[in-house]
């Protein structure tokens, strides 16, 4: 059967940038979501996304500007936390890169339109493979890791949330009676910095995701005795309807809300540790390549300020608009004891490229000392958790070992949250600042000051990432 005329299939390359109408809806004091909007309503939107990238606007039809790097970014920190199984086998992190990047690969197209001015813009849209050549099973797996993915991209580089974290890895701060799995959890938690307040966020996918899954993802944030702190409540659905677009729902609250006393303290120790535990597939793919793999690169400052990020609407600073890595590359290739500098008068990131892919990753001296922190309190736990629960016997039935597994990860969740392993990541955190990096990984790690021709860099103050240019042209086939 041959394809549509017309059909899509330029596959997203990592130069592009495109558009993505989104759709803020208030409601209140239950969030009730709305239909779907009109093809017609999608197309026509154009005013551009408000304010500074750190609170959610008003009701309205906006178009954000983002690009690949954005939405691969989110990608790759959002999912489960797999830190327990990628102690003892770190080479799994890369495998789980490729499946979290492959499938908006395989999927995604990029095309172009003419907007007002015939000024030539772009969007993204599901190919003719999704759409017309693949089963209903493929199509909805899709919708779940299109959606974690959207709504990652949406509620951090847009509207500011630090790091995420599934829900059934962490109970956040003023979380109810009725905050456990057995129930049914929403999808991410994260704390805002600008408030300390925790968003529990539910996050749905799809070809046409339509009313009746947005109003389930309602009533799971709504919940009698779900939360009794202060909160947030948001509803993201991403729809792939002709293009990719989004709505995203959220409950009426009292702009003055704040956290309970000691809730904004307790807050950021959670922030720093759901950071790490985000990025732990970028410390296990780093730590499992071999000593000649890895690279010290410097970034300047100015990723450290969300302003500098296209109007503070994205998720990380694209590097090729950043004066300050350019100037401190160049401070680096003057000088040879540039790695001997204090830790504090530098930024500088430790990188490795993913086997079998045209991805490099990178992170912080910070963030590098939380991840292993963790990672050694989470392998000392994981020890605890094998006494109390043993691992399901192989002649028992699958469901029996199912619900052993679950109670084995509930366990270990709990016992991160309870034990030291939130104050000790902390620490490491925030001790490494001023640490080298002969310090902190026990082999040596070659300064670049440059990094190869022709990729493609984005950086936030902590991490690191780049794709190969030459890939992305190469994967833009002729028409």
């Amino acid at each position: 059967m041959l394809p549509p005329p017309g059909a899509s299939g330029s596959p997203i390359a990592a130069k592009d940038s495109f558009d993505v109408p989104v759709f803020i809806r208030w409601s209140g004091p239950d969030l009730e979501p709305a239909r779907r909007p009109m093809p017609s309503r999608v197309a026509s939107v154009w005013h551009p996304w408000p304010g500074d990238g750190s609170q959610i606007p008003a009701s309205g039809d906006y178009l954000v500007t983002t690009t690949w790097r954005d939405v691969l970014d989110a990608a790759l920190s959002v999912g489960r936390d797999p830190t327990a199984w990628l102690t003892a086998v770190p080479a799994l992190a890369w495998s789980e890169i490729v499946a979290r990047r492959s499938p908006l690969v395989a999927y995604l197209c990029r095309s172009e339109i003419l907007s007002a001015g015939t000024l030539a813009r772009h969007i993204v849209e599901p190919n003719v493979i999704y759409t017309s050549g693949t089963e209903d099973t493929a199509q909805s797996a899709f919708g779940y890791r299109i959606g974690m993915t959207m709504a990652e991209w949406a509620c951090r580089g847009l509207m500011g949330l630090g790091p995420t974290l599934h829900a059934e890895a962490r109970a956040p701060v003023g979380h109810g009676p009725a905050w456990t799995p057995s129930l049914g959890l929403p999808d991410l938690i994260g704390y805002h910095p600008a408030t300390g307040l925790p968003w529990i966020v539910e996050a749905k996918g799809g070809r046409r995701l339509g009313l009746p899954r947005l109003r389930e993802g309602a009533a799971q944030l709504c919940r009698p005795d779900l939360m009794t702190g202060p909160h947030v409540k948001v509803l993201c659905g991403t729809s792939l309807t002709d293009r990719l677009f989004m709505t995203i729902d959220v409950e009426n609250h009292d702009p003055g809300m704040s956290p309970w006393p000691g809730q904004a303290e307790a807050a950021e120790t959670d922030r720093i540790l759901m950071l790490a535990q985000s990025r732990m597939l970028t410390y296990f793919s780093l730590r499992a390549l071999p000593t000649d793999s890895l690279r010290v690169l410097p970034i300047g400052p100015g990723v450290e300020d969300r302003r500098s990020r296209r109007g503070s609407a994205a998720m990380v600073t694209l590097l090729e608009d950043d004066e300050s890595t350019q100037v401190e590359r160049q401070r680096a290739r003057q000088d040879p004891s540039y790695l001997q500098r204090p830790g504090e008068h530098r930024l500088d990131m430790l990188t490795g490229a993913v086997p079998g892919t045209d991805l490099v990753l990178g992170m912080s001296r910070r963030l590098y000392a939380a991840c292993e922190e963790l990672a050694l309190q989470q392998e000392q736990i994981a020890v605890m958790v094998d006494q109390e629960i043993p691992r399901p016997r192989r002649d028992q039935a699958d469901d029996v070992a199912d619900q052993i597994n679950a109670a084995r990860r509930q366990l270990l969740y709990q016992e991160v949250g309870r034990s030291e392993a939130r104050y000790r990541t902390r620490e490491a955190f925030e001790s490494a600042q001023s640490r080298n990096w002969w310090s902190l990984i026990d082999r040596p790690a070659r300064l670049t000051p440059e990094p190869e021709q022709n990729v493609l860099e984005a950086a936030t103050e902590d991490t690191y990432l780049a794709l190969d240019a030459r890939t992305a042209e190469l994967a833009m086939p002729r028409r």
